[in-house]
């Protein structure tokens, strides 16, 4: 498989690649394997990390949502915390976005 290694931290190690015949993508062989009813392999053990950190940003979301509304509620919507929250929630949102944008 012609993966597109890159020396810098820049860029990620590619386990797929386009199809040559249609709009899809494809792995090699030894990047899944079969197991009874099961796969397993680099390609899954990538996917299910974009999956945990799409599931992660999900719940800090929730969790800075909440502790946002009771600084908001302490009167406390000028405070560093406070701030700090709210960018790390737009930031948060953004990658979310990203995320969804390209159907992950």
């Amino acid at each position: 498989m012609e993966s597109t290694k890159s020396k810098g931290a820049d860029h990620m190690n590619r386990l797929t690649r386009k199809s040559d015949s249609s709009n899809s993508y494809i792995v090699d062989d030894t990047m899944i394997q079969h197991v009874e009813n099961e796969y397993s392999g680099d390609a899954v053990s990538k996917l299910a990390k974009f999956e945990n950190i799409y599931d992660d940003l999900i719940l800090k979301q929730s969790e800075i949502s909440k502790e946002l509304e009771k600084l908001k509620s302490e009167g406390k919507t000028h405070t560093v915390k406070f701030r700090q929250l709210l960018t790390n929630k737009i930031t948060n949102n953004n990658i979310i976005m990203l995320f969804e944008t390209y159907g992950l």
